[in-house]
């Protein structure tokens, strides 16, 4: 690994470019490191001296996103056309998994506190019910000693 190790420019622009195609390709920052040996540390210091490189890195990253949106369009496009389209259940995956934002099968609801049904029992109840009872345990413990 290469944990603290200083790195001149041509060598931090020969790793960037080592990178690319893991993170063009999907991969976390995280895993395309671990698969080239680089600390995710290093390249996290990395890009918070330089906003540049984390730009470059987030459009690596979106390689595939924009792959899956160019699909979805053509998807859309023929729809009707080829419905045992590979492509289209593939990219549908990606999207649902890796563009959650824009593509996230989950639906919100607005619930109205009103409308939820009374709970049967309310265990608020059974510990107060439970420390009474201890309280008057006690209570009875200590004035049978008193006596």
């Amino acid at each position: 690994m290469s944990q603290g190790k200083q790195y001149t420019e041509a060598q931090r622009e020969e790793i960037i470019q080592s990178i690319r195609p893991y993170l063009e390709m999907g991969f976390s920052r995280n895993r395309a490191c671990s698969l080239i040996g680089l600390t995710p540390s290093n390249l996290c210091n990395w890009t918070d001296k330089n906003e540049a490189l984390e730009i470059r890195l987030q459009s690596y990253e979106n390689a595939v996103n924009k792959l899956v949106m160019a699909n979805l369009v053509d998807a859309i496009r023929i729809e009707g056309e080829n419905d045992s389209d590979s492509k289209k259940e593939t990219t549908r995956w990606w999207a649902e998994r890796k563009m959650k934002n824009d593509f996230s099968t989950r639906t919100e609801t607005d619930i109205n506190i009103k409308e939820l049904p009374k709970p049967i029992m309310d265990f608020r109840e059974i510990e107060t019910i439970e420390e009474n009872a201890l309280l008057e345990d006690y209570s009875n413990k200590k004035d049978s000693e008193t006596i």
